[in-house]
């Protein structure tokens, strides 16, 4: 990915935001992403510790810790600065020895990559708008005091948080691999009120709480203002078993403190709290308005009497069950209750002088679970909707005082109730009356009497369509409806994401900073409303250029940020080129006369690995300054030499010399059927070791491979050595599958099909035991060669990976394209635990590959949480240290091995 930024110098004074507000800009969209940086750092860390060390990979790690402790610092995370700074201080002192860790460094680094991630997991909860230096706006984020001793309501034995319960929920069956740690699965308990709980039944085993577990929905937190009774306690017990939070609480006080504090999803009241009831219900009433929810109530009674229900009713109860033998009953009308409360409750405010009308409409309504208030004098009107805020008025044509259409007209003309739904019923037949109560502002007339199925749906129907165009108009596009820019904290906020992503120095893409120059004379000159609309017409001309993934946005004064995925220096370059040019040649126009534009471009990778967005817009803006001075107008930036310059020339005689010597090793990692099989199968991974017994990834081989022209001979070593392992393996009738990543340079290779095809044969090999893995980066611009070189083999019974898809559009076309037998999702959905969205697009994206026949497999799970949303999603097949770390022998038992 990557970012064309463009600067209009010292100009602009109408667009121009503060040092401080684009400060704080900068700092939320760091501090957004910091969880996420540290996560990974931590993660590098680890693979080291346990893969062996490189001179390179230290060096990179120092320097992103280095970077981002800095950012840290800069932007008030002072904890996660001072977990990289201490990480900082052991990685200098391995450096300073001029040896990698031994195991005694590895030790110390390995705890202090275990405080990065506890602190990462810290600076996740912590919302940016809590510093203290942080301004706040009238949007921003609410913060309120917690009453005193709201803790002790959650203590070591207390309800487990959502996002704790949601990896427990999502947590794999029993009868994992051995070397495979068992996820950690955890059946809710209750609180603190341990003395109610002491005679229920024993707790299933922890593989039943699971299993029930997986199969629950997410879970929902219940408010129990309970009695202890035997029908409590069996009530309890089922909601824990299906996953809810369960909050016991055994006196009225207590609940109305808790229901002030924070909102649950329901309420349950005993039958021994039916005297307190009509208090419950006016701190449920006001929590409901706060919350903005329905927030349903339950109450259990002992008998089934009027008093009884109207009681309940008065109180606002959604629903009475008396108790039976059975808990059943009461789990259903929850479930019904729960579900029902899943979209905001309709709010409709009745005005109406008769109290009796307005009772019989609010009956109706009510009991069609919608909130409801009722309004008697006309002149209390605006007061109450500005306090309830209603979704819908019910309005009465005649009233003492002002009657319905003044009021209506009245109520129009503030403009925050203008697009407020009002309808009138009335018993008026007189239809000049109905239309002057429309003129007036009202939307729809009912006439009296009405039935009580009408008057729902077409309450209803009101709401549904008023909440619909709400929606639309706020869903805010990023983007300026006039000249197409995004806004600029969207593109912070993906620059600083694409920079926190794994692999983002291995990503192609950058930065593109563009300065006009002589911006402020210019304002001089021509004033600044003529300057203002030449920088508008700029960003126009710079949205007509992009591609359909690129985006534009105005940064400052006069500068314009361009995001561009997918292109590397080279590309962006060229790009940064081009835009310039536009500008250069375009005829702008100011006072009558022309205008020219002089502009200057500098260039800036991802691959640089910048801690924050703030760092690496000042690098590209320095090298579009530099720009000015040369002819062209376009410099990238290169970051001052460093020391492992030399350690690459090093790097490349070690290649050269093990392709002579063939002193390349390969390590293999299994690859698992999530529910069990026999067969093995196992992802081949390149390694070279150097005199010292340093160890190399295939990450630090291939580039310099590739850019040596020596990547086709790696390549057809790599694979010269899986056919004879798997050769091997075929003679001890011991069968296996090698899968065996090949680069593109190698794939386009004149005769490589043919080459292969000839191996298999001279070995009398299958081919359908080897599988070639194409990557989705690699196989997109080079379709049509790659998928010749595919086809090619396909006689030869050879399989093919596509890996890294993501299953977007272009990705989706290369399915009917390419001769594939299994499919590795990107590694995006290794986090598909943390958002729906993810989780149903990687649901989608299993489906889609088994409806083609597709076996799909999950790489780089590293962690219980990843392989059970794997496992959920429907996945045939997961890969990683989870299930055993990279070795040189293929011993991994798979019949034991069942996820």
């Amino acid at each position: 990915m990557g970012i064309v930024q463009l600067n209009i110098h010292n100009g602009g004074a109408m667009y121009a935001q503060s040092e401080s507000e684009q400060r704080t800009e900068l700092r939320l969209a760091f501090l957004k992403h910091l969880p996420k940086r540290m996560e990974a750092i931590s993660r590098r860390g680890r693979r080291f510790c346990f893969d062996g060390w490189d001179v390179n990979g230290l060096s990179l790690l120092h320097e992103d810790v280095q970077r981002l402790a800095g950012a840290a610092g800069r932007y008030g995370a002072l904890e996660a600065s001072e977990s990289l700074l201490a990480l900082e201080v052991l990685l200098d002192e391995v450096i300073a020895s001029d040896a990698l860790p031994d195991a005694h460094a590895n030790s110390h680094l390995l705890e202090q990559f275990d405080t990065l991630e506890h602190h990462s997991s810290d600076v996740a909860h912590v919302q940016p708008g809590l510093f203290a230096d942080t301004p706040q706006t009238p949007h921003g984020t609410r913060v309120e005091r917690p009453p005193e001793a709201y803790w002790r309501r959650w203590s070591a034995d207390a309800p487990i948080p959502e996002e704790v319960r949601a990896t427990a929920s999502a947590a794999i069956p029993q009868q994992l691999p051995i070397s495979m740690p068992t996820a950690v699965t955890a059946t809710h308990v209750a609180t603190p009120k341990r003395e109610l709980l002491k005679d229920r039944p024993a707790k299933p085993a922890s593989g039943a709480v699971a299993s029930v577990a997986l199969q629950s929905r997410p879970s929902r937190r219940i408010y129990h203002l309970t009695d202890g009774s035997e029908f409590a306690m069996a009530l309890d017990q089922r909601l824990e078993q299906t996953g809810y939070e369960l909050e016991l609480l055994d006196s009225a006080d207590e609940l109305k403190e808790i229901l002030n504090a924070l909102s649950p999803d329901l309420v349950i009241v005993d039958p021994a709290f039916q005297d307190e009831l009509e208090g419950i219900g006016a701190v449920l009433r006001a929590t409901r308005e706060r919350a903005g929810t329905r927030l349903p109530l339950l109450v259990l009674s002992q008998e089934d009497t009027i008093p009884a229900r109207l009681t309940a009713r008065r109180a606002g109860a959604d629903a009475m069950l008396v108790i039976q033998s059975s808990v059943e009953p009461v789990l259903a009308k929850l479930e019904e209750l729960l579900v029902a409360a899943g979209e905001a409750t309709y709010r409709v405010l009745i005005v109406e002088d008769d109290r009796s009308q307005a009772l019989f409409a609010e009956s109706i309504l009510r009991n069609a679970g919608m909130e409801v208030r009722s309004v008697y004098e006309a002149f209390d009107v605006i007061e109450t909707m500005e306090t309830f805020q209603p979704d819908l008025v019910l309005m009465d044509l005649y009233m003492p005082h002002c009657d319905g259409t003044e009021l209506t007209a009245l109520i129009r003309e503030r403009e925050e109730f203008l697009h407020t739904p009002i309808v009138f019923l009335s018993g008026e037949s007189d239809q000049d009356k109905h239309f002057e109560a429309l003129s007036a502002g009202g939307d729809d007339f009912l006439s009296k009497p009405i039935r009580p199925k009408h008057l729902i749906a077409a309450v209803n129907n009101r709401v549904r369509r008023a909440r619909a165009v709400q929606e639309r108009q706020q869903l805010r596009d990023p983007r300026d409806p006039v000249t197409g820019l995004h806004r600029r904290s969207y593109l912070l906020d993906r620059l600083n994401e694409a920079l926190a992503a794994d692999g983002a120095r291995d990503r192609a893409g950058g930065l593109v900073f563009i300065e006009v120059e002589g911006v402020s004379a210019l304002r001089d000159r021509i004033g600044l409303t003529a300057l203002e609309q030449i920088l508008s017409d700029t960003g126009k001309l710079l949205v007509a250029e992009l591609q359909e993934q690129a985006f534009a946005t105005r940064y400052g004064d006069g500068c314009y940020a361009v995001f561009c995925p997918e292109r590397d220096d080279l590309e962006l370059e060229k790009l940064a080129a081009r835009l310039r040019n536009v500008l250069v040649a375009h005829p702008f126009r100011a006072e009558g006369k022309p205008l020219r534009l002089r502009v200057s471009a500098g260039v800036c990778g991802f691959r640089h690995g910048f801690a924050d967005a703030g760092a690496m817009l000042n690098a590209a803006e320095r090298a579009a300054r530099d720009a000015r001075a040369i002819e062209k107008g376009v410099v990238r930036y290169a970051p001052a030499p460093r020391d492992v310059d030399v350690h690459y020339s090093v790097l490349l005689g070690l290649i050269r010399n093990a392709l002579e010597r063939d002193a390349f090793e390969l390590l293999y990692q299994p690859i698992v059927a999530v529910q069990g099989g026999d067969e093995a199968q196992y992802q081949t991974l390149l390694r070279m070791r150097d005199d010292q017994g340093r160890l190399y990834s295939a990450a630090e081989i291939i580039p310099l491979a590739e850019g040596a022209d020596l990547i086709v001979e790696v390549d057809r070593w790599v694979l010269t050595q899986a056919m004879r392992v798997i050769q091997q393996r075929r003679n001890a009738q011991r069968p296996v599958r090698l899968f065996v990543s090949q680069s593109a340079a190698s794939l386009i290779s004149a005769g490589q099909a043919e080459w292969i095809a000839q191996q298999l044969s001279s070995r009398q090999l299958s081919g359908d035991q080897l599988v070639i893995e194409l990557t989705l980066e690699d196989v997109e611009p080079r379709i049509d060669v790659i998928a010749a070189f595919c086809h090619a083999l396909v006689g030869a019974r050879v399989q093919f990976c596509l890996s890294r898809f993501d299953g977007d559009r272009a990705a989706e076309k290369l399915l009917g394209l390419l001769p594939l037998s299994f499919l590795k999702i990107a590694p995006k959905y290794l986090a598909a635990a943390q958002t729906p969205a993810l989780r149903d697009e990687l649901r989608a994206l299993v489906d889609r590959g088994h409806r083609g026949g597709l076996q799909v497999i999950g790489q780089r799970v590293e962690d219980a949480q990843a392989a059970a949303t794997l496992w959920m999603s429907g996945i045939d097949y997961i890969q990683g240290n989870l299930v055993q770390q990279a070795a040189r022998e293929l011993e991994f038992d798979f019949h034991a091995a069942v996820l």
